[in-house]
């Protein structure tokens, strides 16, 4: 699951690079006077920025369900846990029990 998330996250961030670096090409190849040029790479630098909180917006959202999801399962385990190890006490009490009776049945 983990590594599943993590190449996620590189492709995000390389389609983000590489967008930025293809958008910087194109404009600064382009035939446009220089304070035209300024304000389309302002205005792509800006969309970038936008996107680029958008996605973080959405990958910390993801986070904390998952990180809820866990403690709520992690919760239940240790519930489980519980009642298991309460169950193997009450073996072990009757076992013990009968044991101690079958002792005093041979004395």
């Amino acid at each position: 699951m983990n590594e599943n998330a993590g190449s996620k996250g590189g492709l995000t961030k390389g389609v983000l690079i590489g967008g930025l670096i293809g958008a910087a090409a194109g404009l600064l190849f382009a035939p446009k006077p220089g304070r035209e040029l300024r304000s389309d790479l302002k205005n792509r630098y800006m969309d970038v920025q936008d996107k680029t909180k958008q996605v973080a917006a959405s990958a910390a959202g993801k986070a904390q369900s998952m990180a809820k999801q866990v403690g709520q399962q992690a919760t239940d385990l240790m519930d489980k846990t519980k009642t298991a190890v309460g169950a193997a006490k009450e073996e072990v009490q009757t076992w013990k029990s009968q044991n101690a009776d079958q002792q005093k049945n041979v004395n």
